[in-house]
């Protein structure tokens, strides 16, 4: 059999359907941010989608780093820390709040995108139930708030009868007990997905 041209073999797409699904995923919440005005948003969700597709059209070779950050825990517990503390105390949609959302979301996304050992086999019935479970929870949340936004912006009195999620946490998180409980909650849940409370070694 001959073998396939370097550029072929290089620009060989594996276009699964979780990768077409993520990708349409993300591109319709960049149009729907754009569409109601949240352009940096917008551009932060474009930029996503198009990583993700140049990933699936080189074969998954794009490596924002090439080794897996292993952090000792009380290096990511003081971060995670100092991190809780200028969200609690800085205003609410000022350029604080926005630099250190921001610098939180480029870490997880190093982080994520870094490679990683193979975790122990846990039984492929176990992964797609979760991922089922989490996907559905994902989709109905993206879903009630999409929803919610339009009629809010297009039925008379939108934003009182049909209040989005933010709107609801807005009481919330103007208190501070309410925002230390948020950002805890908040802080907690993406340590979670990275791992951090995982025992060394799994």
């Amino acid at each position: 059999m001959p073998r396939q041209p370097a550029l072929a073999r290089l620009i060989r797409p594996r276009w699964t359907v979780s990768a077409i699904l993520w990708i349409c995923v993300l591109g319709i919440m960049a149009s729907f941010q754009t569409w109601r005005g949240a352009y940096v948003d917008g551009v932060l969700f474009y930029a996503i989608t198009l990583m993700l597709i140049l990933d699936r059209l080189t074969g998954g070779r794009i490596r924002l780093i090439n080794s897996p950050l292993d952090a000792p825990r009380w290096v990511v517990a003081a971060i995670t820390g100092a991190l809780a503390v200028v969200l609690v105390l800085a205003p609410r949609h000022g350029w604080v709040d926005l630099v250190t959302m921001v610098a939180i979301g480029v870490t997880v996304l190093v982080l994520a995108w870094s490679p990683r050992p193979k975790l122990p086999y846990r039984g492929a019935r176990a992964i797609k139930r979760s991922a089922l479970l989490w996907a559905i929870w994902g989709v109905a949340l993206c879903a009630w708030e999409a929803t919610a936004f339009t009629l809010s912006v297009t039925m008379p009195n939108g934003l009182t009868n049909y209040p989005t999620i933010s709107v609801l946490l807005d009481p919330i998180v103007e208190s501070l007990p309410g925002r230390i409980l948020f950002v805890g909650l908040w802080l907690a849940g993406g340590l979670s997905l990275i791992g951090f409370f995982r025992k060394r070694g799994q």
